[in-house]
């Protein structure tokens, strides 16, 4: 494990806190002297779902929450003074790895990819039917050369177990029966080898047209259509509005940081809960 107050951590990366925790650091946006994360591993329990995360931060840590403008909300940041360590998937986990870790990684390198092992394989806390994370940079034509390891056979598609699986266990925010129709077609989560993956392409490069600060939050409910998916990890999705309890909004970017808002097909039709933000960029 390596200092952490000396490195730059990125979306996925891991961090040991001094009380004996693993925090999953997440996005692109991170003040100085600290790190937005979320808590994935308390008192050797693992927490699952994104609300198990924020109670264990609301009823523990809730002296971390703090105000990012460029973020325009409250979100968990857990000071570099409070970390012991990290575990880097660019870095860690790249290194000395059992199989079939170090063969999924080369397939990847094979085909362009840069990608690392990243959740509870990097984080010491996996069990016999964990998933394998694997993490990539984000690069031209990265999505097309996941496909092809699809279409060569290399990687398999999903079967209707572990769909089933994924709604029980994670299962938050999207509609049962979408999010099983997504799930059948995702090229991000598959079969290696009989062991099921999961890929995230990270790409921070292009958030910043979606930050803040912003010059209005209003909160919204509302009913669109996807006119752009995109694979990347944070999700910045185009869709225009059908219905809206704001009038005369015709268009807008959905950002989400979790991988079930990936790839979802243009046409599809969400019902959205959350806040508008309008930034310089309007």
């Amino acid at each position: 494990m390596t200092r952490s107050r000396y490195l730059t951590l990125i979306e996925g990366d891991l961090a040991e806190h001094m009380d004996g925790s693993l925090w999953v650091v997440k996005g692109c946006v991170h003040p100085p002297g600290g790190y937005v994360a979320l808590p994935r591993v308390v008192e050797s329990r693992k927490t699952k779902r994104y609300s198990e995360s924020v109670e264990v931060v609301r009823r523990y840590y809730a002296h971390y929450v703090t105000y990012l403008a460029e973020l325009g909300r409250e979100v968990p940041v857990v000071p570099a003074d409070d970390l012991i360590g990290t575990r880097r998937w660019m870095i860690e986990g790249r290194r000395g790895l059992s199989e079939p870790h170090g063969e999924l990684l080369r397939l990847f390198e094979e085909v362009g990819l840069e990608c690392g092992i990243a959740g509870s394989h990097l984080g010491g806390y996996s069990r016999p039917e964990s998933d394998v994370d694997v993490h990539c940079l984000d690069s031209p034509g990265a999505y097309e050369r996941i496909a092809d390891l699809h279409s060569s056979g290399e990687l398999q598609r999903v079967d209707f177990s572990d769909i089933v699986r994924e709604v029980i266990d994670v299962a938050e925010l999207l509609d049962v029966g979408v999010h099983v129709r997504l799930m059948a077609s995702k090229l991000l989560q598959g079969r290696y080898r009989g062991r099921r993956i999961t890929i995230r392409v990270v790409n921070c490069e292009r958030v910043g047209e979606v930050l803040g600060p912003y010059v209005s939050t209003t909160p919204v409910d509302m009913v669109v259509r996807v006119t752009e998916s995109d694979y990347r990890t944070p999700v910045i999705m185009g869709a225009e509005v059908v219905r809206a309890s704001t009038p005369a909004i015709r268009k807008v970017r959905l950002l989400s940081h979790r991988l079930r808002f990936a790839e979802i097909p243009v046409g599809t039709m969400l019902d959205v809960v959350g806040y508008l933000r309008v930034n310089a960029l309007g």
